[in-house]
Parts: C-alpha cells; structure tokens; sequence
C-alpha cells in the first residue's frame, strides 16, 4: 500500500509544480502591468508643467499667487505632493498596498471614495455592452457562416466592422435623437435604473461587438474548414449540430483570450459615452479630474484600471489553462502518464 501512496503524492506534487510554472509567470506579468501603468502615468503626470497644487487652486477660482507659502506646504503634505519626487514616488506606491490613492486636490475626498461611488456605473454600462457585443458578434458570426450564396455572407460580414468606423460619440448622438427624443423608450441621459443603461451600453457594445466579430469570425471560418467538421458533415449530422458542436466549441477559445482586452478598451471608451449621456461613472470622474487638474484622481484612476485590467487578463489565462484541452492535458499530465 505504501508504493502506490506515494505514487500518488508524487503525481499530486507533479501536477501541482506544473500548474505554479503555468500561474507564476502569469502573476508576475499581473503585477509588472500595474508597477508598469503606475511608473508611466508617475512619470507622464509629473512632466506636466507647474505646480498641481497651485493649478487646482487657479482653476477653483482663487488668486494661487497671494497664497500664503506655509499653507501651500501644509496642502502639498495633505495631498502626497511634498518632498522629492523619487520619495513621492515610493510612498505613494507602498500606499497602494493600503488601498490609498490619496486626497483629491479638487473635493478634498478620499480618490477612493470618489471611484468608488463611480465604478459600479461604469461597471453596469461595461458588463452589459461586453454581453450584448458578444451575442452580436456570435449571431453575426453564424449568420455569416451559413449564409447562401457567397456574396449574401461578403455582404454579412461587412456590416459590423461599421461598429468601430463609426465614432462612439457620433452612435450616442444618433440612439438619443431616434430612442429618447423619437419613441421616448429610454432616457437621454442619468444613471437611475435599466433604463438608462441599454443606450450607453449599446453604443459600446457596436465597437466591442466589431473587435469580437473579427477574431470570431476568423476562428469559425477557419474551424469550418478543419477536417473534422468535413467528417461531421459525411456522416450526415445536421447543420445545426456541426455548427454548435464541432465549430462554435473549437472557436470559442480565440475569443476568450480577448475578453481582458475589451475589458480594457471598455474603461477607455467609457469616458466619451458618459460624457454624451451626462452619466456617472469613471470616464466622466476622469475627465472632471483632467480639466481640474486633479493629478491625485486621474492618477487613482489610471491605477484601477490598469489594476482591472491586469486582474482579468490573469483569469482569462488561468480559465483558458482549463478550458484549452491542449493546456489542461499538459497541466495533468496525462501525457506523461500514457506513455
């Protein structure tokens, strides 16, 4: 009984040594993305001519020359902008770990705080078009697949690229003037309710549904061409059954993999479809922080973001490892074993 145990603890072990050398370098390249987005933006920010305390105040309205040169100090201490730069860069960083993103120079409160109350709409706004954009492509995508003759499937597949020629702003401008002030089904802009989300929400999504298009439609195509759906199809199973078994299941991974992308550009383009809708949320926070020069919130910003961002792409890698028949036969080691 002793030999097959520790047989047994040997494979565990195994599989558990493969599965850290497929995770570590993963999270390593989590963490490097968000010491890398907070360096940059460091960097980029500080570069910016003048003093963030001094521009904050001149833009709330106040004479920032006749301030007095102590309670500039006390202020500058307040809101992290004291000492050297390499000491403001390492405090600000180690205070990161606490959850800290400092003082808002515009409101005075906490940069948490402030997105905080800010991401869930932007949240709801970029789950919803991220769904909405997926289904779109995949229903464009089959259509385009089975469509007779072939120049029913050209026309097809040239329609939701217009997603991403046409601008954000210029879509929201047109869902507003036909849905809100045309049928009056949805409101123009606030963030109360369903309602309000399902315009903004289709505006992203035209974009994001046109990027998921592109690399779903060239992974079915390419999948419908494989030798297996040729057998599927002569042995006379129904089109049906090939698309969704032996199609879709191998094309689905390739999309996966750009799911932390979207996420990405979903936080960008946030900012300009909040800024049309007059919604709440962290595109709208960040450009409120920009023409304030609110360097604290926009730095806050940039950081959970890149933060979401670095924390997606780590899950969808780690489901591909389980989804990918590939990966997961490497990481259990059933190769190994049958041979």
């Amino acid at each position: 009984m002793a030999a097959p145990e520790q047989r047994v603890g040997s494979d565990a072990g195994t599989r558990a040594r493969r599965i850290a050398r497929f995770l570590i370098p993963k999270i390593a390249q989590c963490i490097f993305v968000i010491w890398a987005t907070y360096t940059v933006a460091f960097l980029l920010i500080n570069a910016l001519p003048g003093d963030p305390v001094l521009a904050a105040l001149s833009l709330r309205g106040g004479d920032a020359t006749s301030t007095d040169p102590a309670a500039l100090q006390a202020l500058r201490e307040r809101y992290g902008l004291d000492g050297p730069l390499w000491q403001q860069y390492i405090v600000n960083f180690l205070a990161l770990f606490r959850g800290d993103l400092g003082i808002s120079i515009a409101t005075g409160q906490p940069v948490v705080d402030m997105i905080g109350r800010a991401l869930p709409h932007t949240a709801a706004v970029a789950v919803f078009a991220l769904v909405l954009g997926f289904i779109g492509a995949l229903a464009f995508t089959v259509w385009a697949y089975i469509a007779r003759p072939a120049w029913v499937r050209n026309v097809v597949t040239q329609i939701p690229p217009l997603g991403i020629a046409i601008p954000a702003f210029l879509s929201g401008l047109v869902l507003i003037s036909v849905f809100s002030f045309g049928f009056g089904w949805f409101p123009a802009s606030g963030t109360n309710g369903f309602a309000s989300i399902v315009l903004p929400g289709i505006t992203l999504a035209l974009p994001t549904g046109a990027i998921f298009f592109q690399v779903f439609s060239a992974a079915v195509f390419d999948a419908g061409a494989s030798p297996f759906v040729f057998t599927a199809n002569a042995k006379g199973l129904s089109q049906r059954t090939v698309v969704v078994r032996h199609v879709l299941r191998n094309a689905l991974l390739p999309s996966i993999t750009i799911i932390g992308l979207q996420i990405g550009y979903l936080a960008g383009g946030t900012a300009v479809v909040e800024t049309v809708f007059s919604r709440d949320g962290i595109g709208r926070l960040t450009v409120d922080a920009v023409l304030a020069r609110d360097t604290n919130v926009v730095m806050g910003v940039v950081i959970v973001v890149a933060t979401v961002y670095a924390v997606v792409t780590l899950i969808v890698d780690g489901l591909y490892g389980v989804i990918d028949p590939r990966t997961r036969t490497r990481l259990s080691g059933r190769t190994e074993a049958k041979r």
